[in-house]
């Protein structure tokens, strides 16, 4: 089954958004955790990443894939930025119809910076592609990511007393040498092969193959023993290293008709664990399930698994609604329930400095509702809600998973914003609200951002857009997670330092003219406001100013 695909015309833009937004959607927001935080301070958007931390609070959770796109020309969207510490954003995409039943889609997506710590820098890449087909009675799908990944781990400052005097890259780290390289790779297959068809609607066989690879690699030479309480390898240097490959097949049924397509799956999977030459592997049964409804302005989607060898227990149903009941106004919900068993790596794994091997694996009640609804067109309001919680979570507490220490937690947040233009000026307030249970108070309860922009068009010829204008906000301060150098894992251990409460203000310009925009932005110009020594972790500070520069470019044929 195919999914959803947004019909563009050619006046798209990259990222989809005005030239009064072009510079926050192209660049992320970055700080100073390793690789950059992975594009967000984790504890304002935990509710999601709650549920997507596919193993305990995983530091990265979600990929970067491409999103289909429909046009009837060929199409490249180009978007690059770069600023200090040599920090680069790259953002390519490229969408082609050659004929209603074959199409191409693909994304590569970059982050690189030299870092502004010192053992900050970082190399991030992500690619995606789909790939659909179809001959006669035949239909085919391919759904392929990687991703490749290599930081530096510096595990923070050891001072902060040279913040308020020097540059921040003077501030000497804890670790000077130790580093991750992370890669991922997810490779879909989908065939479907057409045996009845009674006047639109059609039934036949269906295959399914997936393979998986999840490795990390963590390295420090030298080793500074001070740093660790066990050593079990090598007192001198540390390598650990685990990779988690898996291989299913699968074969069942499918029914398509105008508006309707379900499909069911009978899986067989293996996958295996490799360790520091320690092999470890299973053989597992699963059911697999699609469905796919559209009616009227109504769509409703849900994907179901459920694991009957091998993995008992282990379920997940993911259901999502979209109505757009009246013009100008769009309605999603999504419902999403998991029934997870501990990944590979956390039920064994040997390393130089920590070692566990899980007696029993308990299964983790995982639910998240989110929903949002958005009424207008150029003026805008919308309201949005993320809920997430977990029973007898599993989570990486003082050198050791645990699954006894935090019962029943959860975390919810609720965003509003608009858009509102009057004249040549543009507003977009925004503001969430955090609520969360007494044992998981790892977010801002309170933080606003609003945008105010003046835009305008220059010269006589009345081409060349122009746009001017700042963001401003404020965040109450929070009990913030421990980032996990030797596992990459935010460790949710309560410290007796918080996050402060924190101004935010930046600055942005930016100009277009046909296809092409360019911007320059100033982030972080409430460093010069809040107190520099303030942190977003036990050992990272906050973000110090940064200047970055980009262009987004759209291509068509």
């Amino acid at each position: 089954m195919l999914p959803e695909i947004d019909t563009i015309g050619l006046n798209y833009r990259a990222g989809g958004v005005g030239l009064d937004s072009v510079d926050a959607v192209n660049v992320g927001k970055i700080n100073l955790r390793p690789a950059g935080g992975f594009g967000e301070t984790y504890e304002y958007n935990l509710p999601e990443n709650l549920f997507q931390s596919p193993g305990g609070i995983s530091y990265r959770t979600t990929d970067m894939k491409v999103k289909p796109l429909y046009i009837g020309l060929p199409y490249l969207g180009f978007q690059y930025a770069f600023g200090s510490a040599l920090n680069q954003a790259l953002n390519l995409e490229y969408h082609q119809f050659y004929d209603e039943n074959t199409h191409l889609h693909f994304r590569y997506h970059r982050r690189t910076s030299n870092g502004l710590l010192r053992n900050g820098d970082f190399k991030l890449n992500d690619l995606s592609l789909l790939f659909f087909h179809s001959s006669g009675k035949w239909s085919t799908k391919l759904d392929a990511y990687y991703g490749a990944y290599n930081y530096a781990e510096n595990s923070g400052i050891t001072t902060d007393t040279l913040i308020e005097e020097f540059d921040i890259e003077f501030t000497p780290v804890i670790r000077e040498n130790a580093r991750s390289e992370v890669r991922k790779l997810d490779a879909l297959w989908e065939n479907y092969y057409q045996v009845l068809s009674i006047s639109e609607r059609k039934a036949g066989l269906k295959s399914r193959h997936n393979y998986t690879l999840t490795g990390r690699v963590y390295t420090e030479n030298p080793l500074n023993q001070d740093l660790v309480e066990n050593i079990y390898i090598d007192s001198f240097s540390t390598r650990d290293q685990y990779q988690t490959a898996s291989i299913s097949n699968g074969l069942g049924i499918y029914l398509a008709g105008s508006n309707v397509a379900w499909d069911v799956t009978l899986n067989h999977r293996y996958w295996r664990n490799q360790n520091l030459g320690l092999n470890r592997d299973t053989i597992e049964a699963f059911v697999h399930s699609n469905f796919h409804l559209k009616w009227n302005k109504v769509i409703l989607k849900n994907e179901f698994y459920a694991n009957f060898l091998g993995a008992l227990g282990e379920m997940y149903n993911h259901a999502s609604l979209g109505i757009k009941p009246v013009r100008k106004m769009d309605v999603q919900l999504a419902f999403r329930f998991d029934n997870r068993l501990p990944l590979p790596y956390q039920r064994f794994h040997e390393a130089n400095n920590i070692r566990w091997d899980l007696s029993s694996l308990e299964l983790q009640q995982i639910l998240n509702f989110s929903g949002s609804i958005r009424y207008g067109a150029t003026n805008y309001i919308r309201a949005s809600v993320n809920w997430t919680s977990v029973n007898n979570g599993l989570y990486f507490i003082n050198n050791d998973w645990r699954q006894d220490t935090l019962d029943l937690v959860s975390a919810g947040k609720l965003s509003l914003g608009a858009a509102y233009h009057l004249g040549s000026w543009s507003f977009y307030p925004g503001v969430s609200v955090g609520f969360n249970t007494d044992n998981f108070s790892y977010q801002p309860l309170f933080s606003t951002l609003n945008r105010i922009a003046y835009k305008t068009k220059l010269f006589k010829a009345r081409r060349l857009g122009f746009t001017i204008g700042l963001d401003a906000g404020y965040s109450l301060g929070y009990q913030f997670m421990h980032y996990n150098t030797l596992l990459s894992v935010m460790e949710p251990v309560q410290t007796q330092t918080d996050a402060p409460d924190l101004v935010k203000l930046n600055v942005f310009t930016a100009l277009k003219i046909e296809e092409f925009r360019f911007f320059i932005r100033g982030e972080n110009l409430d460093y010069f406001i809040n107190d520099q020594t303030s942190r977003i972790d036990l050992n990272y500070p906050i973000m110090p100013f940064i200047v970055r520069i980009g262009v987004t470019w759209d291509f068509f044929n």
